[in-house]
């Protein structure tokens, strides 16, 4: 990982883009497809793909943290 600890909260900031992002339309077909109604489909999906990009950003940082440990 780059020393600079701007680099480190920018790629932490785009897995979060990314996985929030990515998640949203598989979670908002989930809900579609088990009959949800679109505006509360919509909402769970929000809260669902923050969720999961917290998640993305904590794994993230977990493995960044343990492949650094293991060059140093």
């Amino acid at each position: 990982m780059p020393e600079s600890s701007i680099i480190r909260a920018i790629s932490v900031i785009v897995v979060m883009l990314v996985v929030g992002f990515g998640w949203f339309p598989i979670g908002f077909s989930r809900l579609k497809k088990k009959g949800v109604e679109e505006e509360a489909a919509r909402k769970q999906a929000k809260l669902d793909a923050k969720k999961y990009s917290i998640l993305g950003a904590f794994f993230y940082m977990i493995f960044m943290l343990s492949l650094v440990r293991l060059f140093l």
